[in-house]
């Protein structure tokens, strides 16, 4: 069996009361009342979507990239270090994950507004 190296890229940003992890590369979301809550919701997400994949022989809902604007908020985002992706299947490597917060300095809704 050979192996797949993927480098994903987890933006987290805080809405409606939640932290959102959202894996710009599966265009996957995970969301808690902690950014290590939502890392784990997103493990969870991830593990099930290359699960399924696998299971059904759909190789193409494996990378479905998120909107353009979520790569944005990447961009502008700061480097964080909460945790981990705990993704743990056969055949599939996560050669790197980037991490970053995004704080719209304008939204209400952002515990970052203010800093």
């Amino acid at each position: 069996m050979s192996t797949f190296r993927l480098s994903l890229r987890v933006v987290f940003y805080y809405e409606s009361d939640r932290w959102i992890a959202h894996c710009l590369e599966f265009d996957l979301l995970g969301d808690g009342d902690s950014k290590e809550e939502a890392l784990q919701c997103l493990s969870a997400a991830i593990s099930l979507q290359i699960e399924d994949s696998v299971k059904y022989n759909n190789p193409r809902n494996l990378i479905d990239p998120a909107d353009g604007k979520y790569f944005e908020m990447f961009a502008k985002g700061r480097d964080i270090a909460v945790g981990e992706l705990s993704i743990h299947i056969d055949g599939y490597e996560f050669d790197r994950v980037e991490t970053r917060e995004y704080a719209d300095e304008g939204g209400v809704d952002s515990p970052l507004a203010a800093v």
